[in-house]
């Protein structure tokens, strides 16, 4: 037991936690981690020594450089999706995701470099920054009335029953437009020509929150393959509907 207590504390402090971090990039020098890190050649020892003492580091054969071990690269592989949970701990402590399948959960990391737009006025100017840059695609989930459309667009979307009961009005409007309705919806998320995206998550009451989302950028290319994940996931479980709703 005592053993694990060390082993815990070496993800406790957040210099060794970006060694190993770093580390799992590619292997790295000393001098290499010191400059990176900038801290100091005597602080970067002091901290190798307690990552290669609990195996997670070690030296590569034939180089100077330093790796992780595969013990090492499986701790930071687990780590990693607490990391960004806990850097964003204030946000999950309000929202609910247990209703994703739980190996989308354990890549929730994927979204490190995503941007967590807070505030509905903001949510509102991002959503409408990303729809006036729409060019052919957009594909929306979500259990509200929206206009994401443009005129000759491709649509798809993934919406409550309740929404389908719209008829369509959709001539000369969308070039064409599928739908599939799930019983309920809990994430909303927004794909626009599949390299930006928004994604929100449920409140603690199931509900979609668009007060808060994170914004994926065209440059984040694992980001949007988090959310694609997501779509796919809804996509597969919703039933095709032939009356389609409008949202104009």
């Amino acid at each position: 037991m005592e053993s694990k207590k060390h082993l815990l504390m070496e993800f406790a402090n957040p210099i060794r936690i970006e060694i190993l971090q770093q580390l799992n990039f590619s292997p790295l020098s000393f001098t290499d981690v010191s400059k990176k890190l900038d801290i100091s050649n005597s602080e970067v020892s002091r901290h190798l020594n307690r990552l290669i003492e609990q195996k997670l580091v070690e030296k590569e054969i034939g180089s100077k450089k330093l790796k992780l071990t595969t013990f090492g690269e499986l701790m930071v592989t687990i780590f990693a999706p607490l990391d960004f949970i806990f850097h964003h701990a204030e946000y999950f402590q309000e929202h609910d995701l247990l209703n994703l399948p739980t190996s989308v959960i354990r890549d929730i990391d994927q979204l490190s470099d995503s941007q967590l737009i807070k505030g509905t006025g903001n949510v509102m100017l991002k959503l409408q920054e990303i729809t006036e840059s729409l060019k052919e695609d957009v594909w929306v989930m979500t259990d509200q009335a929206f206009p994401f459309g443009k005129e000759m667009m491709n649509t798809r979307y993934i919406v409550p029953p309740e929404m389908a009961k719209y008829r369509p009005n959709i001539k000369n409007v969308n070039r064409s437009t599928i739908a599939r309705v799930l019983p309920r919806i809990s994430t909303a998320l927004l794909i626009a020509d599949g390299d930006v995206g928004m994604l929100f998550f449920p409140d603690n009451h199931g509900n979609p929150d668009f007060s808060e989302g994170f914004y994926v950028s065209q440059e984040d290319k694992l980001g949007m393959e988090f959310i694609l994940r997501i779509w796919n996931y809804y996509w597969e479980k919703g039933d095709i509907i032939t009356d389609l709703p409008t949202f104009f």
